[in-house]
């Protein structure tokens, strides 16, 4: 599966701490708030991060490697909890560290971004009453968790196309064709149903119109 980046004004993003013990908190994304991506929605299903107790995160700035923040088990706490992901990180006195804190304490920075890999069976496609498709995010396994100075993309903007890769857009194309075979069977079905019970009412009512006849004949022949 492809690696992708997800990016939010982050929730509750804040520079805590003392000056000795500076820390960042907040929630890198949160559940269930379904996104546009250009061709389909997409939201994240409660608590998807199955291997979060085992996988190896990091915190960065702007997805950089070379502006780590922390890493989970050593500076950086993760949860999930019923709003959504969550991390607690006690910062260093590295530079970037330092700048990053400021930058949050002044509001320059809001946004937060995380990267992950779908899992095998990790997705769920659907329609939705509108007609579009919608992605839920069932199963991650999670990479990294930063802050960013700018989203890749704003809810709506067909800017959001560039974070779909080739394989997510055919797994769409492939659901959304089962979903409309789906739905075409289902609306041959209602007419094969709808005739069998128009037989059935048609027959019935010849029936008892030919009963009621013989009952009337038979009436008339019992008279004479």
């Amino acid at each position: 599966m492809t690696k992708e980046l997800r990016y939010a004004v982050a929730r509750e993003l804040r520079a805590t701490g003392t000056d000795k013990a500076k820390k960042i908190s907040g929630y890198a994304c949160t559940w269930g708030n379904p996104t546009n991506l250009g061709d389909f929605d997409e939201t994240i299903g409660v608590k998807p991060f199955s291997s979060l107790d085992t996988d190896s995160v990091v915190m960065n700035f702007n997805h950089s490697d070379s502006m780590l923040l922390g890493r989970s088990g050593v500076n950086l706490t993760l949860e999930q909890d019923q709003v959504g992901l969550r991390f607690d990180c006690t910062l260093n006195d590295s530079s970037v560290a330092s700048d990053v804190y400021e930058n949050i304490q002044s509001g320059i920075l809001s946004e937060c971004s995380f990267a992950f890999t779908v899992k095998p069976d990790g997705e769920v496609w659907s329609t939705q009453t509108n007609g579009r498709m919608l992605r839920t995010l069932k199963n991650l396994q999670l990479w990294d968790a930063s802050i960013v100075t700018c989203p890749a993309y704003a809810g709506t903007s067909a800017q959001a196309r560039n974070v779909v890769a080739e394989d997510i857009q055919q797994r769409m194309a492939g659901a959304t064709l089962a979903a409309d075979v789906a739905a075409r069977k289902a609306r041959a079905q209602m007419a094969i149903d709808g005739h069998a019970e128009w037989q059935r009412t048609h027959v019935a009512n010849e029936m008892a119109e030919l009963d009621e006849q013989l009952r009337a004949r038979f009436a008339v022949l019992k008279a004479l």
